[in-house]
């Protein structure tokens, strides 16, 4: 009987020492954010999850979750959170809870060098072109109102960023939208990519740009929320924030 009462308090000690898991939902196509390199994923995102989930004194389990499928998957509650840089709206306000911002960034079109020169992309400069974007982003929504009414304008919606910049590398498409640090660090910087740049100046219609990506959670778990807020200030205040934003990037991507 001792014996048994032994085995009962070490299984209760277990459990109750037992990390909590949380589970975190990103893309993992999406460089330098979140993508696989030889065999393991990696990029800001996981760097950033992986800290904050370390002051929080739990453990990331990561899962690959297609961008369409990011905010359906924390409403639906398969994952605890999206760390996907997912840009706060006031439209996805409504679906999911957001973080306070942990980046803000521009968006930048993307063309063959040379093939552009314009200061700032118009009407007139896509006239005739077959312009790419991501589809269900705020820059699908920043193309809709800009260009969709102009018929001498084709755009291509396409479901992942990797299939749009395929299509534009395959010259399926002329010119394409996209989040400018993505444009840059995960492309632009490559050797692959020499022959491209960034066109015309960095777009920032706030209107569509929304208040910078956050961390979405289910909105019945504001709980959940203040953690995360709480543990990315002290990873700002720390310097762990910076150290990891600078292995990544060669600008300020935190926008404050």
């Amino acid at each position: 009987m001792q014996s048994k009462w032994i085995s009962l308090i070490g299984l209760l000690i277990a459990s109750s020492t037992q990390a909590e898991v949380l589970k975190i939902g990103l893309q993992g196509t999406f460089p330098p954010y979140d993508f696989m390199k030889e065999g393991k994923l990696t990029g800001f995102n996981v760097d950033i999850a992986n800290r904050l989930c370390e002051v929080m004194k739990v453990e990331c389990k990561f899962v690959p979750t297609k961008w369409d499928a990011l905010i359906p998957s924390v409403e639906n509650k398969t994952i605890d959170a999206a760390i996907a840089s997912i840009t706060i709206t006031q439209a996805r306000k409504q679906k999911v809870l957001f973080s306070t911002s942990y980046t803000k960034v521009s968006g930048s079109f993307i063309g063959k060098k040379g093939k552009f020169l314009t200061a700032y992309v118009t009407n007139f400069d896509l006239k005739n072109k077959r312009l790419g974007v991501q589809a269900n982003t705020i820059y699908s929504a920043y193309v809709a109102a800009k260009y969709a009414n102009d018929p001498q304008i084709h755009i291509s919606e396409f479901p992942s960023a990797a299939d749009m910049y395929a299509a534009l590398k395959n010259s399926e498409i002329d010119i394409a939208l996209d989040d400018i640090v993505s444009a840059y660090e995960g492309h632009l910087k490559e050797k692959e990519w020499q022959g491209y740049e960034l066109v015309g100046s960095p777009v920032r219609d706030s209107k569509y740009m929304g208040d910078g990506e956050g961390i979405a959670v289910n909105l019945n778990n504001p709980a959940l929320k203040k953690r995360f807020d709480v543990a990315l200030s002290q990873i700002i205040k720390d310097g762990s924030y910076q150290r990891i934003m600078y292995n990544y990037f060669i600008f300020n991507v935190y926008g404050k």
